[in-house]
């Protein structure tokens, strides 16, 4: 097998929560099967990458290829950190993408760490791991409302071998696909809604949102200061809320005229959550861009920012 490259990545150690990188002296190692180190030290992971996308026209394979992609593409973290490897990434984008145009869908995001250390601590590790790479495709422009994060701790080995050691590829983060009946989809909504009728901050946050937008000249991503205080305003507003999060629709004009498109919506909610973060708001808690999508009236101007709450 071919040596793989350093990760190109700068650890980021979270003292409270890091497993020590050395599995203790005399343990027995796990019995291993020979599995494929990384999606990305395959021979063919072009060929696949190219070949998902051709065949994302076709609905019927959107499901298959989730299922074929998830179950060879994995994120590798440092020792105790929460700091992915930058093709992981990629990996959990590609995924994102086809999941956009696959109904009835979870991806269940499943965080894993290694072996040494405190059982408690490397559970609630492997969660922040899940709970990152989410974070992470949310901030991309990617709609994250399908993604399940799951911790697993070091209660499953990853088996693979490597030229790294055991405990590299122990810390890792997995993908698993899940069909959702839509019976059980139209339930959960509904439970979700009776969930928001008995919790007073979501409602007073949802009553906040109603008919709040942030308007742009054609083609500009930046908000004037005072439209910025009240995405502030709504963004503390959740922060307050344990059952909400508030969530930025990047929106784009359909009319050809205004020299827009999806890019622009996604830079207009990206801009805004980094003017927010900028203010203290925490991106990864509360607030969460959304993908763009065309959407205008004779009433209403399509190059804006629009508004939601997600139940916790």
């Amino acid at each position: 097998m071919q040596q793989a490259a350093a990760p190109a990545f700068a650890p980021v150690v979270v003292p409270e929560l890091a497993d020590a990188v050395a599995i203790p002296a005399g343990a027995e190692p796990a019995a291993q099967t020979l599995r494929t180190a990384s999606l990305q030290e395959t021979e063919n992971a072009v060929a696949f990458f190219s070949d998902a996308q051709a065949r994302l026209s076709a609905k019927e394979s959107c499901v298959a290829d989730l299922r074929s992609l998830s179950e060879q593409a994995r994120v590798y973290f440092p020792a105790g950190g929460l700091n992915a490897d930058p093709g992981g990434i990629e990996q959990a984008r590609l995924i994102g993408i086809l999941l956009q145009d696959c109904k009835g869908v979870q991806i269940i995001v499943e965080g894993h760490s290694d072996p040494s250390g405190d059982a408690d601590v490397n559970l609630k590790l492997s969660k922040k791991r899940a709970e990152q790479i989410i974070q992470r495709l949310g901030a991309s422009g990617i709609d994250t409302m399908n993604f399940v994060a799951k911790g697993i701790g070091s209660a499953r080995p990853s088996n693979i071998v490597g030229p790294e050691s055991d405990a590299y590829y122990d810390r890792r983060v997995e993908f698993a696909v899940i069909e959702v009946d839509n019976t059980a989809s139209f339930n959960r909504a509904k439970a979700l809604s009776n969930q928001w009728s008995t919790s007073s901050c979501a409602q007073d946050l949802e009553a906040a949102i109603a008919g709040k937008n942030v308007f742009y000249s054609p083609r500009s991503v930046a908000a004037k200061q005072d439209e910025i205080s009240v995405a502030f305003e709504l963004a503390a507003m959740a922060m307050a809320c344990p059952d909400a999060r508030l969530r930025v629709i990047g929106q784009h004009s359909d009319d050809l005229r205004s020299g827009e498109s999806p890019a622009t919506g996604r830079l207009r909610a990206k801009a805004m959550m980094a003017m927010l973060v900028g203010q203290g708001i925490d991106s990864g808690q509360d607030i969460m861009a959304a993908p763009s999508r065309a959407s205008g009236s004779a009433e209403q101007s399509g190059s804006r920012l629009d508004f939601d709450i997600i139940i916790e």
